[in-house]
């Protein structure tokens, strides 16, 4: 049975649709903390629902870019870009976290450079992107 080439088109348009949905949800969420913060004066909710709005938008960013859904691992992907950013992402809200819980506990030793790259969103925006290509995209042969 041949598809129609309107097909294409038409989940082009609902992933469109879904990503502005997803936008209105994300911005309503954030909202919500932000205005927890400014009452209880706690912004550790705020720092971990940014991470985690950030990591959904690039799953939800990738999910237009596979092909195939079939499992095809790309090791190289996973540990060289997925996992470093990852890692970096969640490096600021859980030392925050930490730093809330034990009043006695300082983080001198981390660089400020490695704080500030950690709260950009677009570090979990590739985080969530490449975690999903990795699992459902082969390497590609360009760069090998």
């Amino acid at each position: 049975m041949k598809k129609s080439k309107w097909t294409s088109y038409f989940w082009k348009l609902t992933w469109l649709v879904g990503l502005i949905v997803l936008a209105i949800i994300s911005l309503n969420i954030v909202n919500h903390f932000k205005q927890m913060a400014n009452d209880t004066f706690n912004f550790i909710p705020l720092l971990w629902s940014n991470l985690f709005i950030s990591m959904t938008f690039g799953i939800y960013i990738a999910l237009i870019f596979i092909k195939k859904w079939s499992l095809k691992f790309n090791p190289a992907l996973l540990w060289c870009v997925s996992i470093p950013c990852i890692l970096i992402s969640f490096c600021y809200p859980i030392l925050a976290t930490f730093s809330s819980i034990f009043d006695n506990l300082t983080f001198s030793f981390i660089p400020y450079w490695l704080i500030r790259i950690s709260t950009i969103e677009v570090l979990g925006i590739v985080a969530g992107l490449t975690l999903i290509l990795s699992i459902f995209s082969s390497p590609s042969k360009s760069f090998h």
